[in-house]
């Protein structure tokens, strides 16, 4: 089973819908076709997917990266897109360094 950090969270507000967490993205440093996890929150119906590095740079996933002021994530995600794999390592720390803990992690059953 595959490994998935949960790197970026944020809340877009809705009308009616309160301050539910909407989207999350998720990385996974292992070799797997789709090492990007987009998802939205329990107040959203739970909705997800897995993708590419090259799609995750695709527009559509703008807003997901705006929300979660996950931009520091996409220079990572574009060496990947070129075939060069994520250090681990510097992605941990710079989340560390934005969010002063450790990122949480799931393992994931699709791969």
């Amino acid at each position: 089973m595959a490994v998935y950090f949960d790197l970026a969270h944020g809340t877009k507000p809705l009308a009616n819908a309160g301050n539910f967490p909407w989207p999350y993205i998720a990385v996974c440093f292992e070799l797997v076709p789709h090492p990007i996890a987009f998802s939205e929150g329990v107040g959203h119906g739970a909705a997800g997917c897995v993708v590419s590095a090259a799609e995750a740079l695709e527009e559509k996933w703008k807003e997901h990266f705006d929300i979660t002021g996950a931009d520091w994530l996409i220079p990572y995600i574009e060496l990947l897109a070129q075939g060069i794999p994520f250090q681990k390592t510097d992605i941990l720390l710079a989340f560390e360094r934005i969010h002063g803990r450790r990122p949480t992690s799931y393992e994931s059953r699709v791969w």
